[in-house]
């Protein structure tokens, strides 16, 4: 009986050592990819478990917000000026409006 309990708790502690290396990283690189306007497949290196964890580093840090030029809905730089695709002039009351709204999705 005692090696049942044992089995059962060796079971368990392997589970959550194998969820918080394996899905918590994803599950929070998915939040922040949404969060900062960017692809979710970068989560795709989420199929290893270490690169998952960079994968969310990288979308957490190390990747400037995007959002989507009014004209020719490429993603760009949330401060940007100027759209690089197609030269779309933003206002700066525009690129306050995109700023504002980023920092309510992050909350």
């Amino acid at each position: 009986m005692e090696n049942t309990f044992e089995g059962i708790i060796g079971f368990a502690v392997v589970l959550l050592i194998i969820f918080f290396l394996w899905f918590v990283p994803i599950w929070f690189g998915l939040k922040w990819a949404k969060i900062k306007g960017v692809s979710k497949l970068w989560m795709l290196f989420g199929l290893h478990p270490m690169t998952g964890w960079i994968a969310y580093l990288i979308l957490r840090y190390g990747i400037d917000p995007r959002k989507q030029c009014d004209k020719c809905k490429e993603l760009i730089k949330i401060e940007a000026q100027i759209c690089r695709h197609c030269g779309n002039q933003m206002s700066q009351e525009e690129i306050n409006i995109s700023i504002k709204e980023f920092e309510e999705r992050k909350k």
